[in-house]
């Protein structure tokens, strides 16, 4: 399975603490170089759809979550063209657990027809549905009713295609535009335990820029229209996520998706 790591390339000691982590577990990665959000040209910012995020009420975009978007991409465009059936992505700030390679090797064979299979899980307590357990012992399931985070996950060269194909401007994060299967379409499930854990030292270049938002990026706006508006994409948003996961529930529990 290839394994990319995306890094800033002023970040040079995450580099080297994520190769020294791989290394140690005898797995080969690619690094790719992050897409720098402090930057950005105008064709960049021209990726992010700033009239969707209008309509619903939504706050600009930062820099940093725009470059880690245009980053992510860059790596799904590479292997989509020209790569492996299954490949996994990383992010620098990521903890990985000595178990890494067995489970990768397990999902190469999982018999399920997965899109993506997240290896790290930033909202444990949510309630966790088993659907396979691999050989290493741990499950493969669905988290209620989604999970963010996208530290450490494997997808597939068709849902690197169809998502690419199904944003083609940037409305969420990536983290959640992943993770928003009920408008993507894609098949997304998780691990447990995790294998990949958020590392929060602090001294990760990609995380401390995604939080910025520069003020330039700030419009004036009627705040009632703006609150009226998130309102309404939250309960739209929340009603169809609902829906999606008991339909998908109701089909793992069938065996549909099996290969």
């Amino acid at each position: 399975m290839r394994i990319f790591v995306i890094n800033l390339a002023r970040a040079e000691a995450r580099r080297c603490y994520m190769l020294q982590q791989f290394t140690e577990l005898g797995l080969e990665v690619e690094f790719h170089e992050a897409v720098d959000g402090r930057h950005l040209t105008k064709k960049q910012y021209a990726q992010v759809d700033r009239n969707a995020r209008k309509r619903m009420g939504l706050k600009p975009q930062a820099d940093g979550s725009i470059a880690n978007w245009l980053s992510q991409r860059r790596v799904m465009q590479e292997v989509a063209e020209n790569g492996t059936e299954v490949f996994a992505i990383f992010e620098d700030d990521a903890e990985l657990s000595p178990d890494l390679p067995s489970v990768l090797a397990a999902l190469e064979q999982l018999p399920l027809a997965f899109d993506i299979v997240k290896l790290s899980r930033r909202t444990p307590e949510k309630e966790f549905v088993s659907s396979m357990r691999l050989s290493t012992g741990h499950r493969v399931g669905r988290v209620r009713y989604h999970d963010f985070g996208t530290e450490g996950y494997v997808i597939t060269r068709g849902a690197a295609r169809r998502f690419l194909a199904s944003t083609p401007k940037m409305t969420w994060e990536l983290d959640q535009a992943i993770n928003y299967y009920w408008e993507t379409g894609l098949n997304i499930f998780h691990l447990d335990p995790p294998v990949v854990a958020h590392d929060d030292r602090g001294d990760s270049q990609i995380a401390e820029d995604r939080v910025l938002s520069p003020l330039q990026h700030r419009e004036k706006a009627n705040s009632a229209y703006v609150l009226w508006r998130r309102g309404i994409n939250c309960v739209q948003r929340e009603w169809s996520r609902r829906q999606e996961f008991q339909r998908r529930i109701r089909e793992d529990r069938m065996g549909v998706g099996r290969r």
